[in-house]
């Protein structure tokens, strides 16, 4: 059963079918962490005045790719930096999205989304922008709750947050940043061109997701 499904006259709404395929692909704790995306997703969405549906099924879909062995995800996403290659963890946003277009979903906004979330959204969809926030602060992780709450009444706010903290906890510790992560860092207007920003926090990070 999907936990809390957007009641909306919409296509994506029924997503049965697609919840019960995400059940099977990923084990059960990460199952859990999934649908509460799914829902703090929705629930930004609907903050934000963006399509919930499509917020929700991006939720439901992201990680579908997420326990895949790592030739599986080199196969599905061929690398396209040295990063990729030595952490192939990082792939599975874009191995996610391929898997869905070869089993036949077609929604662009939904397949940036699940593209993604793994690297910061590349602008222009807001749906993206709700996955990856609601990736990093949904309850269950235990952090990020400043994030979560600012995510429910200023999700730009939020996302720069989210994007900043990430970019600057990994720098802090010497770890190479992801060329997507870094051109979504770069393309927020709170970034100054020498790359600074004023007081910027860091982003716990408890998961076990590599540091794009």
């Amino acid at each position: 059963m999907i936990a809390e499904r957007p009641d909306l006259r919409h296509p994506l709404a029924d997503l049965a079918d697609w919840d019960e395929r995400v059940r099977l692909m990923v084990r059960p704790r990460r199952y859990d962490h999934v649908l509460r995306v799914a829902d703090l997703a929705c629930r930004i969405a609907r903050a934000a005045g963006i399509d919930e549906a499509r917020a929700y099924a991006a939720g439901l879909l992201h990680d579908i790719a997420r326990d895949l062995p790592d030739t599986e995800l080199l196969r599905l996403a061929p690398p396209e930096c040295a990063i990729d290659l030595a952490h192939p963890l990082a792939l599975h946003g874009r191995a996610a999205r391929t898997l869905l277009e070869r089993w036949g979903y077609a929604d662009p906004v939904v397949l940036e989304a699940v593209e993604d979330h793994t690297t910061g959204p590349r602008g222009g969809n807001p749906v993206s922008a709700c996955v990856y926030v609601a990736d990093v602060s949904e309850p269950g992780r235990g952090v990020n709750e400043d994030i979560r709450e600012l995510a429910l009444c200023d999700l730009e706010a939020a996302l720069s947050r989210a994007i900043v903290s990430k970019v600057t906890y990994l720098q802090g510790r010497g770890i190479r940043v992801h060329p997507r992560t870094l051109r979504s860092y770069h393309a927020l207007p709170c970034v100054g061109q020498d790359g600074s920003v004023p007081d910027a926090p860091r982003l716990p990070q408890p998961d076990r997701h590599p540091a794009p």
